[in-house]
């Protein structure tokens, strides 16, 4: 009996823990996930982020002390092409905020990439993007990815 309490319990405090499911979201933060997951989907490994971000918009991570513009973005990409290659990524929705043509999505990514010289490497990257709708098309207005380390909250 103790072994089902305990496991209906720890069940419990799971599912609290656990990111919201997408039969919970509205239909406005579904299409916000969906071009959120589609991009990592198409712009991963190629080095072409840069072109669902809007003419207005910025990047920023914690490898570069401040914010990257599209052209910056744009350039790099000319000039050192992919930095790696994507092995494995997953994404896990956390909150997701729609109002009129603006959203904000929450999330981690976890990715396992190789480096430039070939060496793998693993990170959990804690993300917020925020999305602007042009011409009935939601684009990145911006975005915030900062590595973490486990048992961190930094």
């Amino acid at each position: 009996m103790k072994r089902l309490i305990f496991t209906i319990a720890a069940f419990g405090c799971a599912s609290l823990a656990a990111p919201a499911h997408a039969q919970e979201w509205s239909a406005e933060q579904s299409e916000a996930w969906t071009f959120v997951s589609s991009a990592w989907a198409e712009h991963t490994d190629p080095g072409t982020w840069h072109e669902d971000l809007d003419p207005a918009g910025y990047g920023w991570n914690n490898q570069y002390p401040v914010p990257t513009s599209r052209d910056q973005m744009a350039a790099r990409t000319r000039v050192f092409g992919s930095e790696g290659e994507v092995l494995y990524y997953r994404l896990d929705p956390i909150k997701i905020t729609v109002s009129g043509d603006t959203a904000i999505a929450y999330y981690f990514a976890n990715i396992v990439e190789t480096d430039h010289e070939g060496e793998r490497d693993t990170s959990v990257e804690r993300c917020a993007d925020t999305l602007v709708k042009r011409s009935g098309e939601w684009r990145f207005l911006g975005w915030m990815c900062e590595s973490t380390s486990a048992g961190s909250d930094d």
